[in-house]
């Protein structure tokens, strides 16, 4: 989003009338790339007036505690900025925090191209959110789902893993059971949540990817976070163990 407007200007001024369009000594565009600039390019066409605009806001509201602002510029080459709750000015998006510009494709994909029935890909939501916020993060993504937008998300999380948990388990109660719930007007079937783990198969030739039934005791999705966390707790009481013994040696030296 930073380049995209150098990345347009050079498309256009390395361009022949003979030729395709193509960078003058740069490779060209993956077709990731080429059609995510299509879309910053074409933004603001229209505002989606569906489910998908709503999570924008709330995104903003409940996230970013700040508006992702669009302008169109010179010709039809739009302009970024990021303008804080209680702020009369705007913020370059190049100078706003890292979780802002990590988000603010995902609340413009929403508020302008998204539309129900695709499907929106995310890879590793939880890059510089705060583990509470990558909870809220996946309530916003489960509501996402209930406007119609399907999503499909890599995540290394386990709070996104857990939030997702909670949104299927909440789907057990009726709407009056849930009041007093934290983000109780949001749940979803089973049927409408999974999860894959993949994993390097036996041989090393390839990764194997099985299906992650969820654990209603554990309250997760388990795919071995909890097996790190308890190594390093015991890893923890060895190191202390020691210290102590250390300490009780030298006590009995002094004596």
């Amino acid at each position: 989003m930073d380049n995209h407007r150098w990345l347009v200007s050079s498309l256009f001024q390395s361009a022949t009338s003979g030729g395709p369009l193509q960078f003058r000594d740069n490779p060209l565009l993956s077709g990731v790339l080429a059609d995510f600039v299509s879309g910053l390019t074409t933004m603001m066409s229209h505002v989606n007036p569906g489910g998908s605009h709503e999570v924008s806001g709330l995104l903003e509201k409940n996230l970013l505690a700040g508006a992702i602002r669009l302008y169109r510029s010179t010709g039809q080459v739009p302009s970024f900025a990021y303008r804080p709750d209680k702020w009369n000015t705007d913020l370059p998006l190049a100078r706003a925090s890292s979780m802002v510009s990590e988000l603010a494709p995902v609340v413009l994909y929403l508020r302008y191209l998204v539309e129900p029935g695709d499907l929106l890909i995310i890879e590793e939501p939880e890059s510089h959110l705060h583990p509470a916020l990558q909870a809220t993060f996946a309530r916003e993504l489960a509501r996402l789902v209930h406007s119609g937008v399907r999503v499909l998300l890599t995540t290394h999380s386990e709070w996104i893993l857990e939030a997702l948990a909670n949104v299927v388990r909440l789907s057990e109660l009726s709407e009056e059971q849930r009041a007093g719930i934290s983000g109780a007007d949001v749940a979803l079937a089973p049927d409408q949540v999974g999860a894959w783990l993949f994993k390097a198969d036996a041989d090393g030739g390839g990764s194997a990817v099985e299906e992650i039934p969820l654990d209603t005791e554990a309250g997760s999705f388990p795919v071995g976070f909890g097996e790190v966390t308890e190594a390093l707790y015991n890893e923890w009481a060895r190191i202390g163990n020691r210290i102590e013994a250390a300490k009780a040696a030298k006590a009995d030296q002094n004596d």
